[in-house]
């Protein structure tokens, strides 16, 4: 038995915790969605406290622009600010951008949990097998995990808003 399923193209564009322009990811949708290239998927938007502390951490929704809390500041160490809610809302962007058949997903969320294979890793890998082309962030230290969740396919990218502009020329 065979089946006609493509993969999509795919890049990990990864990221280090000295990374110089952590916005790169965030122009490039802007300028895809000014050449009305349909695009899709979840961006992150950390939120500071007076001191530079991060306190809390959005979901932006790419299409319509909403943020969602995922996690929030909690009173003790022992408890996770995670909004598991939020996480369903973010899973639920993710499978509207393969229902629509968008142009390009673009996922800024490869977690402790996607690396675990939680959180958006289905519809992370399912992007890929409907054949639409994906651009997600990993964390540097996350690559091997996220290669050997990706078969070691894919292109890796540097973190920059050229990389992603000359790999999208490459897949478009």
């Amino acid at each position: 038995m065979t089946t006609n399923q493509t993969i999509a193209p795919f890049a990990a564009a990864v990221y280090k915790p000295d990374t110089g322009d952590r916005m790169a990811l965030l122009k490039f949708v802007e300028k895809q969605k000014t050449l009305n290239t349909r695009v899709g998927g979840i961006l992150q938007e950390a939120l500071f406290d007076s001191e530079g502390g991060i306190v809390g951490l959005n979901a932006i929704d790419v299409s319509t622009n909403r943020r969602i809390p995922i996690t929030r500041p909690v009173k003790n160490d022992d408890e996770c600010g995670l909004d598991v809610a939020a996480l369903a809302e973010t899973t639920d962007i993710i499978r509207n951008a393969i229902s629509d058949r968008l142009d390009l997903v673009v996922v800024e969320k490869f977690g402790e949990l996607e690396q675990s294979g939680k959180g958006l890793i289905d519809e992370i890998l399912q992007t890929i097998m409907e054949g639409i082309p994906l651009l997600i962030a990993v964390p540097e230290a996350a690559l091997p995990v996220w290669q050997e969740l990706s078969g070691e396919l894919g292109s890796v990218l540097p973190f920059s808003e050229e990389a992603f502009q000359q790999w999208w020329q490459s897949v478009e």
